[in-house]
C-alpha cells in the first residue's frame, strides 16, 4: 500500500510538471506522437491494402487452390517427335491427380475454352465459350441466380445446355428471358438452363468492376466442347484446378501431382503449377517490406524525438537543481529522485502515445478514404506502435533521470 501510495504521488508531481510547463511538455511530446501515429498509419494502411486483396480472392473463388496449367514444351528450335506427339494436359491428369489425396481434396474442377459463334434471336457474336467440369462453379466464386447449374449426367454426356453470366444473358436475351430459351454455339443448338449472379468487386470505390468479363461468361459442359466443338477425343483440357483447405497438405500433393503429370507427359515439361495460396504468401512478404519501411520511418521520428527529449530534459534539470536538492535534504534518496523522473518521462510519452493512436488513426482514414479503399486495422499495429514509443521513451529518459539522481545536496542546494 505504501509503494502504491509513493507511485501515486510521483505521478501526481509529474502531472503537476507537466502541467505548469505545458510549451515544454507539448515539444517533447511531438516527437512521440509523430512517431506513433508513423508507424500505426503505415501498418494500417499496409493492412488494408492486404485486407481488400484477399476480399478480391476470396469472391474469385477462394485461397485454397492449386491449378494446373498447360504451357509450350517448345521454346527454341524445331520440336522433337516426342514433343509433337505429346497430348498436353487431359482429363486423365485431373483424375489421377485426385486419386492422389482424395481424402484431403474437397473438389476438382476443369475447364475448356473455345471461340465460337453465338447466335439467338437478339444478338449474333464471335464469343469465347467456357466448357465447364467438376466443382468449377463453386471453385471460381460463381453463384446461380436463375435456374440450375450442370448435371452430373449432363457433365458426362457434354448435353447441349448452357449458364450465362449477366452479361451475356443480357446481350442474347434482352427482353430478360433468358430462362428456358435456345441459342446457338456454331452449329449446335442449346437451351439456357440457368443464369450466374452478377460478378461485382471494385477494389478502390469508383473504380470500374474488376469481375465485369466474369459476367461475360458463357458456360457449357466441358465435353461438349471437347468432344462436339473440337473433336478431340483425348480430351485435352486448358485448366485443372483442385481445391485443398489444408495448407500442410498442399505442399506435398504439389510435388506429387508435379510428379505424376511429368510421368503423364512423357518427361515433357509443358505445364505449369499455380498454388493461389502460395502466390498470396509471397504478395504478403513483399508487403512486409513495406512495413518494415513504416516501422523504422516511426522509430527514426522516435529517436529524433528522444534525442530533443534528453536535451530538454538536461536544460530543464539545470532549472530544477535547488528543487532536486530540497528533496533529497528532507530525506529523498537518490533512487527516488530517479523514479520521480522517469515517471515524468513515462507520463509524457503514455500521454504523446495516446494522442499518436488518435493520430494515426484519422491519417489512415484519411488516406484509406482518398484512395477508396476501407480502413483495417489490427491489434497488433496499435501495439507495435504503442510498444515502441514507450520502449524509446524509457531508454532515452534512463540518463536525464539517472543524472538527477546523482546530485549532491549540497552543491544542488548551493546552485544559483
Amino acid at each position: 500500500m505504501a509503494s502504491s501510495g509513493a507511485f501515486r504521488e510521483r505521478l501526481f508531481g509529474a502531472w503537476v510538471e507537466l502541467r505548469e510547463n505545458l510549451g515544454r511538455s507539448v515539444l517533447q511530446a511531438l516527437g512521440v506522437l509523430l512517431g506513433v501515429a508513423s508507424v500505426l498509419g503505415g501498418f494500417s494502411i499496409s493492412d488494408s491494402q492486404r485486407r481488400r486483396a484477399d476480399q478480391m480472392f476470396m469472391k474469385m473463388g477462394g485461397l485454397d487452390k492449386l491449378n494446373v496449367l498447360p504451357r509450350a514444351a517448345i521454346r527454341d528450335g524445331q520440336p522433337t517427335a516426342l514433343q509433337q506427339a505429346n497430348l498436353g494436359l487431359r482429363d486423365a491428369d485431373a483424375i489421377g491427380g485426385e486419386a492422389l489425396k482424395s481424402e484431403a481434396i474437397q473438389g476438382v474442377s476443369r475447364q475448356k475454352n473455345a471461340r465460337s459463334r453465338v447466335v439467338s434471336a437478339f444478338a449474333d457474336q464471335d464469343r469465347q465459350v467456357s466448357g465447364i467440369g467438376g466443382d468449377y462453379i463453386p471453385a471460381n466464386g460463381y453463384g446461380i441466380a436463375q435456374g440450375r447449374g450442370f448435371s452430373n449426367a449432363e457433365m458426362e454426356t457434354g448435353a447441349p445446355v448452357v449458364v450465362l453470366g449477366t452479361e451475356a444473358a443480357n446481350i442474347f436475351f434482352p427482353q430478360g428471358d433468358a430462362l428456358g430459351q435456345s441459342l446457338k454455339i456454331g452449329d449446335i443448338p442449346l437451351t439456357v438452363i440457368g443464369t450466374f449472379e452478377e460478378r461485382v468487386f471494385r477494389f478502390r470505390e469508383g473504380q470500374g468492376n474488376q469481375f465485369w468479363w466474369r459476367n461475360k461468361i458463357i458456360a457449357v459442359p466441358a465435353n461438349l466442347v471437347q468432344r462436339r466443338m473440337n473433336g478431340d477425343a483425348y480430351r485435352r483440357v486448358d485448366r485443372v484446378t483442385f481445391r485443398i483447405p489444408d495448407m500442410n497438405v498442399m505442399s506435398g500433393f504439389a510435388l506429387q501431382l508435379k510428379n505424376l503429370v511429368t510421368a503423364n507427359h512423357r518427361l515433357q515439361d509443358d505445364f505449369r503449377l499455380d498454388d493461389v495460396a502460395a502466390r498470396i504468401r509471397r504478395r504478403r512478404s513483399q508487403g512486409e517490406v513495406y512495413d518494415i519501411i513504416f516501422m523504422l520511418s516511426g522509430v527514426l521520428a522516435l529517436v529524433g524525438g528522444g534525442i530533443v527529449n534528453v536535451n530538454i530534459q538536461m536544460a530543464s534539470l539545470k532549472e530544477r537543481v535547488r528543487e532536486v536538492g530540497v528533496k533529497m535534504a528532507i530525506g529523498a534518496s537518490g533512487r527516488e529522485i530517479f523514479k520521480g523522473f522517469m515517471t515524468e518521462a513515462l507520463l509524457l510519452t503514455a500521454l504523446g502515445g495516446f494522442a499518436g493512436l488518435v493520430l494515426g488513426i484519422g491519417f489512415s482514414w484519411i488516406i484509406t478514404t482518398s484512395i477508396g479503399i476501407p480502413l483495417h486495422m489490427t491489434p497488433a499495429s496499435f501495439v507495435w506502435a504503442y510498444g515502441l514509443a514507450v520502449v524509446f521513451g524509457f531508454l532515452f529518459a534512463l540518463y536525464p533521470a539517472w543524472k538527477a539522481s546523482r546530485l549532491s545536496p549540497m552543491e544542488a542546494l548551493r546552485y544559483e
